[in-house]
């Protein structure tokens, strides 16, 4: 690595990358973006703005690459491995990229996921749907944020569908409740941050809690850390589970990156999920991920600055926003997160129902769940930001 300041070049230019650029500062470390928008969060702020066709002069610039969006360029990160400078690699990355393949892996190494085929025609998915009944069906390539997944019941439903094949098809699994746990990981240490529990609206992440209590969050941790253990990660890996109501934990899906997830660590850990990601990735001594109070955040979704309540939002005790500084407000876009902090989960559950009523009033998105929500769908099934809802999600 050049002396002075670490160079990091990030690939991706969205408000993961931008809050990890502001963590980033108070270790004197320089940053790179290459991302095709020059107004993306991260780029605002970066000490370099890269374009995809300067792939080579980022790759030279960066002393170390990292992604903060799976959906980058796998040949630009494939050349940055080349020159020994990609964390995490080039693996968990394509991984990511290939829904079958990320299940086919968690098989492999003997890990708990939902139980799932591929269909490589719109014939043999119908007849899956046939014989099963309502399955989950997600397009190979291209998800996020609820994007690619679908509740089918109907074998007529399948004509719906405008994805290409093959389809990852999985068992409908009767979730009681959704997870998430952080691992940091550099190549001689590693902390895991304790587990938190997600909520969602339609497919995307609407609040998370932490700690997530429970045996289910305990199993959770063990699997997160083997999981990465098995991939030699460096960086920070979030895994997402599902807890079915007959005691499964189950992996959704993992995301090599900071993660949406983790960001009640921002105010609620000793060390930011952001911080320790550039801690690990630049062999740095890694921080802890202890918790120091319960915390909670809410995601700003396709609301503008304009009509943000930002006098509500901040009365409410132990609050802290978060804007991304997104040029357009579209509907349900994470325009920014609200984070909160309480001396006990008790005390936080009622202040992220005060963030909910400040951000969106009764109407729009249940705060916790009712008798009358199904199992699986609505405010309390988010662990994952691709989620068991009925509906294409819109991000």
């Amino acid at each position: 690595m050049a002396e002075g300041a670490p160079r990091v070049g990030i690939l991706g230019g969205g408000q993961l990358g931008w809050m990890m650029i502001l963590e980033g500062r108070k270790l004197g470390i320089s940053f790179g973006v290459l991302d095709p928008d020059p107004s993306a969060p991260a780029i605002r702020i970066a000490d370099r703005a890269f374009s995809p066709r300067e792939g080579s002069e980022f790759l030279s610039w960066s002393d170390v690459v990292t992604y903060e969006f799976e959906n980058v360029d796998a040949g630009i990160a494939g050349e940055a491995e080349a020159r020994g400078r990609l964390r995490p690699g080039l693996f968990p990355l394509l991984a990511k990229q290939d829904r079958i393949r990320e299940k086919s892996i968690l098989v492999e190494l003997g890990i708990p996921t939902a139980d799932f085929r591929v269909a490589r025609s719109p014939e043999e998915l119908a007849g899956m749907v046939r014989a099963s009944g309502p399955l989950i069906v997600k397009a190979t390539y291209g998800g996020y944020d609820g994007k690619g997944v679908r509740v089918l019941g109907d074998p007529e439903e399948v004509r719906s569908l405008a994805w290409g094949y093959p389809v990852l098809v999985e068992e409908l699994v009767d979730v009681e409740s959704e997870i998430s746990v952080l691992v940091a990981r550099s190549r001689g240490e590693e902390v895991i941050y304790p587990a938190a529990e997600n909520h969602n609206a339609d497919g995307i992440l609407l609040y998370s809690i932490a700690p997530a209590r429970g045996h289910a969050a305990d199993v959770a941790s063990g699997i997160a850390l083997r999981l990465a253990r098995a991939m030699d990660y460096v960086g920070v890996l979030a895994v997402e589970f599902l807890v079915s109501r007959d005691g499964r934990v189950l992996v959704n899906e993992f995301a090599p990156r900071v993660h949406n997830t983790g960001h009640w660590t921002l105010c609620g850990a000793a060390t930011s999920q952001f911080e320790n990601h550039l801690r690990a990735v630049l062999d740095l001594p890694l921080g802890s991920a202890d918790l120091l109070r319960p915390t909670g955040i809410v995601n700003v979704l396709g609301i503008s600055r304009d009509s943000l309540r930002v006098h509500d939002l901040l009365s409410i005790q132990g609050t802290r926003l978060w804007w991304y500084g997104k040029a357009e407000a579209r509907p349900r876009r994470k325009m920014g997160h609200v984070c909160a902090v309480a001396g006990s989960e008790d005390e936080l559950r009622g202040r992220i129902r005060e963030i909910l009523a400040a951000l969106y009033g009764d109407a729009s998105f249940p705060p916790f769940p009712t008798s009358s929500s199904p199992p699986g769908l609505g405010a309390a099934s988010l662990g994952s930001e691709v989620s068991h809802d009925r509906s294409d999600a819109v991000a």
